[in-house]
């Protein structure tokens, strides 16, 4: 009897610090967007850490476990820690993929990220694959219309990976895609321009060479 009691009690606590465990992911999320964006990955990676641990103590929404993970997934690509990065980002894709209604524009967002960063290690097929994903649904979204110069950038990338993985003729007709629509929008610029992974491991790898 004792026993039970105790498990009621341990139950009740659980369920009242759920509240808070979820006002601290997201405090701690936000926190990490703002290290994000002053270029201090170490301390974004320690914020959404610290985050997803709370999201997913707290019971938060599958959909905002997501989004911190897919936050952090990022983060630890950008300081080179890949297989980290790779596992988060699945993580990611797997739940938004298994919510009864799943946002395409999430989801894209996770393919994308998933093939910058596999094509980044120069794993080819394995970003065709993600990318072969993506296209369609970016289309269906209708991206072309709110950012063309974004979406011509993600054929350009697509149209790489598909030359360095053999697919040369499929690799023109995207690239060539891509340059009608930049010719259509001659002055136009991207809305969002995604930060390379290689770009940081190279800076780590100088830096650590001259040492």
């Amino acid at each position: 009897m004792r026993m039970w009691t105790m498990s009621l009690v341990a139950l009740f606590l659980i369920g009242c610090a759920n509240p808070i465990n979820q006002h601290t992911a997201q405090n701690y999320n936000e926190l990490g967007r703002q290290a994000e964006r002053a270029g201090d990955y170490v301390l974004a990676e320690e914020y959404y850490s610290r985050a997803l641990w709370n999201a997913k103590i707290g019971g938060l929404p599958i959909s905002g476990v997501s989004m911190v993970s897919y936050n952090l997934g990022r983060t630890k690509g950008y300081l080179c820690k890949h297989d980290e990065a790779e596992q988060l980002l699945l993580d990611a894709l797997r739940m938004e993929d298994e919510l009864s209604e799943p946002e395409i524009g999430l989801i894209t967002m996770r393919l994308l990220e998933l093939a910058r960063l596999v094509a980044d290690q120069s794993r080819y097929d394995e970003a065709v694959f993600y990318y072969a994903r993506a296209v369609p649904l970016v289309r269906e979204l209708d991206i072309e219309s709110e950012d063309p110069i974004g979406f011509a950038n993600v054929l350009v990338d697509y149209s790489q990976v598909l030359k360095s993985s053999g697919n040369v003729e499929k690799a023109e007709l995207i690239r060539q895609e891509s340059d009608r629509i930049r010719d259509s929008y001659p002055l136009m610029r991207p809305n969002f321009v995604p930060q390379s992974y290689k770009q940081n491991c190279n800076e780590i790898e100088d830096a650590a060479t001259t040492r």
